[in-house]
C-alpha cells in the first residue's frame, strides 16, 4: 500500500547529450587551454612566482564553472502538490532553485508523451514548458498540463516511477497509467 500523505521526492540527473554534450566539451576544452595559456603569459612576462596561482585559478575556474552543466532535475509531491526543481552540483555544493509548484488535482491532463497523446499537447499549446527528462528520448516519458495561478497554460515533462503514478491516479484520477521500467 502506498502512503499517500509522505512526500515522494525523484531526482533525474540531465545526461551529457545535444547541447549539454557540447556545453562540457567546451569546459573540458577551457580547462585545459586555460593553465596552458597562463604558462605562456608567465613565461614571456618573466614572472616564474606567479606560477603559484596556476593550481588556485584552476581550481576555481572548475569551482564555479561545473555546476553549469552538472544538472539533477527534482521533484516532490506533498499533500498532492507537485514541486519542481532544477539543482547544480558542485564539490557537494548544491544550489537549488525553484522552478514551479502544480497542485496535481487541478492538472487538465497526466498522460505519457507517445504519439498516441501528443495531440493533447498541440491542442492545449502550453505558453511555459518545464522539462525534468534526462534526454528527450528517455523512457517513461510522462506530462502533466496545467494552468498557473496567473491563468498561463503550462506543461510539465517528467520520468515518471511507478509510486509517482500511483500518487498521480490518486489526486488527478484521469491519469493515464501505464507499465514502467522504475
Amino acid at each position: 500500500m502506498t502512503d499517500f500523505t509522505a512526500p515522494y521526492d525523484y531526482v533525474v540527473s540531465q545526461k551529457a547529450v545535444g547541447k549539454w554534450k557540447v556545453r562540457r566539451n567546451i569546459l573540458i576544452a577551457l580547462y585545459i587551454i586555460f593553465p596552458i595559456a597562463f604558462l605562456v603569459l608567465i613565461m614571456a612576462t618573466n614572472l616564474g612566482w606567479f606560477g603559484f596561482f596556476i593550481p588556485v585559478t584552476e581550481f576555481m575556474l572548475i569551482f564555479f564553472t561545473l555546476r553549469y552543466v552538472k544538472i539533477d532535475y527534482e521533484y516532490v509531491v506533498e499533500s498532492g502538490y507537485l514541486t519542481f526543481s532544477i539543482v547544480q552540483n558542485a564539490f557537494n555544493h548544491r544550489i537549488r532553485k525553484k522552478k514551479m509548484n502544480l497542485n496535481l488535482r487541478s492538472a487538465t491532463v497526466i498522460a505519457p508523451k507517445t504519439a498516441e497523446y501528443e495531440g493533447k499537447i498541440a491542442e492545449f499549446a502550453p505558453e511555459i514548458e518545464y522539462n525534468a527528462l534526462s534526454c528527450e528520448d528517455a523512457e517513461d516519458r510522462y506530462f502533466a498540463l496545467y494552468k498557473d495561478d496567473k491563468g498561463k497554460r503550462c506543461a510539465f515533462y517528467f520520468e515518471a516511477t511507478e509510486k509517482m503514478l500511483k500518487i498521480c491516479r490518486y489526486y488527478h484520477s484521469d491519469t493515464v497509467v501505464t507499465k514502467v521500467a522504475h
